[in-house]
């Protein structure tokens, strides 16, 4: 299927896991070496720890990582102990642009930090599909998505509001998909919105070698097309065509 004119992703993600931890001063140096593709920060990530069963509780909090921006304010780079992140909002420029923004940043990354062991890849797209209501009448859920949640009577209104969420092995290359569906705030007026979010990853056998990893990566672009048509009616189409 030819790419979408007006696609209704808000966000894309490619993330790695590695091991073992890296160490504070690396993940300094790292945040040092991407402030100037990602000059916007960066942001220290915590993480919050509270110990109970003292007569006064403590908190402590330990820093997990660095957040930085793009200068667009669109592009995103997480980079923690044992993760690494790209991310790219709307507007969604495509999957070459993005998957090449991804190796970028991992060969960065790479030259900075040494070759670790990739314990997990994962790719997520949250979709937003935006349906004009200027009547503000009731919208049938199944008119626009073919996963959605119901109710058991067959003489009651459409339901107005659900969410869903589902997990299983995708069956092809180890992959396990999660899928959350679900109704959302419009952030546009006269306007019903539903999520769509795809999170496909795995953890298992994962090749060491660059050029099968980033081989493995671009199939799943494939699977998660797959799953997202899957979801989708031709009516929901219409939208973002």
């Amino acid at each position: 299927m030819a790419p979408y004119r007006k696609p209704p992703i808000t966000e894309a993600v490619i993330e790695f896991r590695i091991e073992p931890a890296l160490k504070r001063a690396v993940l300094d140096k790292l945040a040092e070496r991407f402030s100037e593709r990602y000059p916007l920060g960066p942001q220290e990530t915590f993480s919050v720890n509270v110990e109970v069963g003292l007569e006064q509780p403590k908190v402590s909090q330990h820093v997990q990582g660095y957040k930085l921006i793009a200068a667009d304010g669109a592009g995103i780079l997480t980079v923690g102990p044992n993760t690494l992140g790209t991310s790219k909002l709307a507007p969604y420029e495509g999957w070459e642009a993005f998957v090449s923004t991804a190796r970028e940043n991992w060969d960065l990354w790479k030259r900075t930090a040494g070759w670790q062991k990739v314990s997990r890849v994962g790719i997520r797209y949250i979709n937003r599909i935006d349906i004009p209501n200027p009547s503000n009448s009731p919208v049938t859920i199944s008119d626009y998505l073919n996963v959605y949640a119901r109710l058991p009577a067959t003489d009651t209104p459409p339901i107005t509001n659900f969410a869903l969420n589902a997990v299983g092995p995708l069956g092809k290359d180890d992959f396990v998909v999660i899928l959350n569906a679900s109704s959302a705030p419009s952030p546009l007026l006269n306007t019903i919105s539903f999520i769509v979010d795809l999170d496909i990853s795995r953890e298992k056998d994962l090749p060491q070698n660059e050029d099968e990893m980033w081989s493995l990566i671009n199939r799943v672009r494939a699977y998660k097309n797959d799953i997202f048509e899957a979801c989708v009616t031709d009516r929901a189409r219409v939208l973002f065509r």
